[in-house]
């Protein structure tokens, strides 16, 4: 039960082929509760994170309507945070963006408003349509209804939206956490929405989805064109917004760990040594759950 209840946990489960995990769940993990209170917190311009699901989530009060960012994992969360919404806004959610095709970032839309606009990137829009094809491909089935909640726009590479009086800029750089990852920039707030290519809650590099075509390189990239960007709040899929100096700590550190696992690779170590060589230290905590940075780069750079 417990590991099945893990592999709900989409912003890390299957990062690797296999297997699934890096090593024992620690005995200390508390599994966060879909039913725990949501934190409700003002960034700039109408715009919400919301802390106390499995993932982070968001959203912005237009002047006609609300625009959801995620959907939560589960369908008692998702209405948690639609009632916190109407507590700020008689205004109904007419859209929802989502960053990428995760379960604690998709499992939850058949929990709201049927007939709003759903906004993905091309290739999360069609890991989506594979998760209704097969429910178990996703590391935790959805409800069935999700197949009334598939994307209804797709962005492939950036696209300014102005959704009801909003206005955003969506932006897929490179495979990075996935190949289907979408930023959701805020021009105004100056606030940036980044779903799982920042969790700092699991460690101080980047969680890479090797299954679903992510790539250490192109996190490099997405995180560099994230902070060429003229904002200053960074909301993380998992754990607490980063500032600007806390991006660029991230990228510095991935670019010099990668290099480093790089050359140990071009003499041939195996993981064991790369890990030896690197004083690779063994996560704890949430961390301690899935396969670290050395681990996912390591069988990227190797694969053939």
């Amino acid at each position: 039960m417990f590991r099945k209840t893990i592999l709900g946990l989409g912003f890390a489960a299957a990062a690797l082929t296999a297997p699934a995990f890096a090593q024992t769940p620690p005995a200390h993990f508390v599994m966060p509760s879909p039913n725990a209170p949501l934190i409700i917190t003002p960034l700039r311009g109408a715009a919400y994170w919301v802390k106390g699901g499995i993932s982070n989530t968001g959203f912005i009060i237009g002047d006609k309507g609300v625009i959801a960012i995620d959907s939560e994992m589960f369908a008692i969360t998702a209405k948690n945070e639609q009632a916190e919404i109407a507590k700020l806004t008689p205004l109904p959610v007419n859209a929802i963006i989502i960053t990428h095709s995760d379960p604690d970032h998709i499992n939850g839309l058949p929990a709201w408003p049927k007939g709003m606009q759903i906004i993905a990137q091309d290739n999360a829009a069609a890991e989506m349509q594979h998760v209704v094809a097969d429910p178990h491909s996703n590391g935790f089935p959805p409800p069935p209804e999700i197949k009334d909640f598939l994307p209804t726009h797709t962005v492939t590479h950036q696209e300014r939206l102005t959704i009801d009086g909003v206005r955003l800029v969506l932006m897929h750089t490179a495979p990075a956490h996935t190949d289907g990852d979408l930023l959701i920039y805020l021009p105004e707030q100056k606030v940036v929405f980044a779903g799982d290519l920042l969790t700092p809650s699991v460690g101080p590099y980047a969680g890479i989805h090797l299954n679903k075509h992510g790539s250490s390189l192109g996190w490099i990239a997405s995180a560099k064109a994230m902070l060429a960007l003229n904002a200053d709040i960074f909301i993380s899929g998992h754990g607490d917004p980063l500032t600007r100096t806390q991006v660029e700590a991230r990228i510095e550190a991935v670019e010099q760990r990668r290099a480093q696992i790089a050359a140990l690779v071009e003499q041939h170590d195996t993981l064991a040594e790369v890990k030896a060589a690197l004083n690779d230290p063994v996560p704890t905590g949430e961390a301690a759950l899935f396969p670290t940075f050395t681990e996912t780069t390591y069988q990227e750079l190797t694969a053939k």
